[in-house]
């Protein structure tokens, strides 16, 4: 059985994945920030379906989660 197809958040900003990594959308695609609490590569920008990161989702603002 297939998981769902999740849409992508356009906003750009820090997340959080369905592991608890932190993720940066930009304008470009995505960064990898943590990765269980570890900085990982900050140059390397992935994208949505051929990243993939989309396996990650679904993706949570990490700004609704600081109020």
């Amino acid at each position: 059985m297939s998981r769902p197809k999740t849409v992508e958040p356009h906003i750009i900003g820090l997340y959080w994945d369905r592991d608890g990594d932190i993720w940066q959308r930009e304008d470009g695609g995505w960064r990898l920030i943590l990765q269980s609490g570890v900085a990982v590569d900050p140059v390397s920008l992935w994208e949505w379906e051929n990243g993939p990161v989309s396996d990650f989702a679904p993706f949570v603002p990490l700004t609704a989660l600081e109020a």
